[in-house]
């Protein structure tokens, strides 16, 4: 592991451990502190994301064209003003304008971690120091969440301003070891063709839609779908999702740089994310049979569960990064995390309402339509990471 990689992950702690205990806390920080209602809640936060859709790419070609390590920079500055911001929030309109602020700072920052990747760390080393980052933001977002259990136990508004300052100082505190890092230059775009590339690579903004939807739900399967479905249609105690949980955080902490062993390339990939994609609809098959069992067979069912979920939610996250790494042109790397954070954030807005229809409307048949969705991912994925492997001069060379 190089220098930039190294100082990419203690940032990355850094910056996640005050964000998971912002996560941990936000709900009531918005309603309880600010005064907001969960309506405005709701509706700031779907005006963010929908900003984050539409400027993520092109703030991915802001990251290519101005240098990485100076946009993650600004844009971390700029976060640890929105959450100062946010002690002051006390309407719809400003937290929505705080919130969209976010969520495009926080994809350009996701943007600028990988374009630093990619010119700072050799081609066949890349995924396994993204799986680095990606292991330590875990581990990051956990001890931050369990840090977060203390305002929330106090519920009180010096608590909650607390968390929103200490997460402000994790930002400050991350531009300035991202400094550290030696300068990237600023990789020319071709004169000719056009600027948003991404947006036109049609395999690639299928691939990025089908693994954003993906995502969301393997990451929205255990917090969300399971503890809804446990109360509905079993008498076990719904601790098991804590246990599920704990079993995925440490897993995706211990395990994902060993996932990342032998993808290194797009077509590494194509039978990574086919066995993530069936391994994941497997624990689907598995959750589905809890329904109506006794509360012993639902415990082990569940963690048994958990497991099967952990390795194919590694495999498909390895795939993902193996494809945007080897697909992107080296002067678009930014532009093309970006576009992957797009297809993110709209399986994060699809998610949600997809699972809660299925699981907790249908029970264990809707399970089993989660696995099929999967199923439907391990041809799909494969297929469109091979017509961008196909494609004949995709991009315009540069001179």
């Amino acid at each position: 592991m190089n220098r930039t990689s190294r100082i990419l992950m203690f940032a990355t702690l850094v910056n996640t451990f005050g964000n998971g205990a912002y996560l941990t806390t936000s709900a009531l920080l918005l309603t309880r502190s600010a005064g907001l209602s969960t309506a405005e809640v709701a509706a700031g936060m779907s005006i963010g994301a929908f900003a984050g859709m539409v400027l993520s790419t092109p703030m991915g070609y802001v990251v290519d064209r101005l240098g990485p390590k100076r946009v993650q920079v600004v844009a971390l500055l700029a976060l640890a003003a929105c959450f100062v911001g946010l002690t002051r929030v006390g309407q719809l309109w400003s937290f929505a304008a705080i919130a969209s602020v976010i969520a495009v700072g926080e994809a350009t920052v996701k943007s600028a971690n990988g374009a630093l990747i990619a010119a700072a760390v050799p081609p066949g080393e890349r995924v396994r120091a993204r799986a680095y980052v990606r292991s330590t933001n875990n581990a990051g977002i956990a001890l931050g969440a369990l840090v977060g259990g203390i305002p929330l136990a106090l519920d009180s508004r010096a608590g909650y301003l607390a968390v929103l300052l200490g997460n402000a100082v994790t930002f400050l505190v991350a531009a300035a070891v991202v400094a550290r890092i030696r300068d990237v230059a600023a990789v020319p775009a071709p004169k000719d063709g056009p600027r948003l590339v991404a947006l036109r690579d049609r395999p690639f903004m299928a691939f990025a839609l089908v693994d954003g939807v993906s995502a969301a739900l393997y990451n929205e399967m255990l917090s969300l779908a399971l503890p809804l479905f446990l109360v509905a249609y079993t008498h076990a105690s719904v601790a098991l999702v804590s246990a599920a949980l704990l079993v995925n955080t440490v897993g995706c902490v211990a395990l994902q740089v060993w996932a990342a062993r032998g993808a290194e390339t797009a077509a590494d990939a194509i039978p990574v994310a086919r066995r993530g994609a069936l391994v994941v609809a497997a624990a689907c098959a598995l959750l589905a049979l809890t329904a109506h069992r006794p509360s012993w067979l639902v415990a082990a069912l569940v963690l048994l569960a958990a497991v099967v979920h952990l390795l194919g939610e590694l495999w498909l996250s390895t795939a993902t990064a193996a494809v945007v790494f080897d697909l992107a042109p080296e002067w678009a790397q930014g532009q093309y995390q970006a576009a992957q954070q797009t297809g993110r954030q709209i399986g994060n807005l699809a998610a949600p309402p997809l699972l809660t229809a299925l699981v907790v409307g249908l029970g264990a048949p809707g399970w089993l339509a989660v696995g099929a969705v999967f199923a439907a991912v391990a041809w799909a994925a494969p297929a469109l990471v091979r017509r961008g492997l196909r494609r004949s001069a995709p991009v315009p060379a540069l001179t």
